[in-house]
């Protein structure tokens, strides 16, 4: 249930970057933006991690929602791990 939930949500949040990645006009140079910003932030909370305590680690999981919601999706994630310890 909780599951069908998540992949429901994840699918809408998706559904609304690409729908505004299209919406801008500039549609590649957005996408390349995003996925080069998150997956930047990604990396440097990764090796930051071992100094601050909050360890995210890289995955397809991680990497996916870099990639896709980019620094926002990164901040939330390093929210979550501070909150619930996921």
């Amino acid at each position: 249930m909780f599951s069908t939930i998540l992949l429901t949500a994840g699918g809408v949040v998706g559904f609304l970057v690409f729908t505004a990645l299209v919406r801008s006009g500039h549609f590649f140079r957005t996408l390349i933006y995003t996925v080069v910003t998150g997956n930047l932030a990604l990396l440097g909370t990764a090796w930051l991690g071992a100094f601050s305590g909050v360890l995210l680690a890289v995955n397809l999981f991680t990497v996916a929602v870099a990639s896709i919601l980019g620094v926002p999706g990164v901040l939330t994630m390093v929210i979550l791990k501070l909150l619930f310890g996921v």
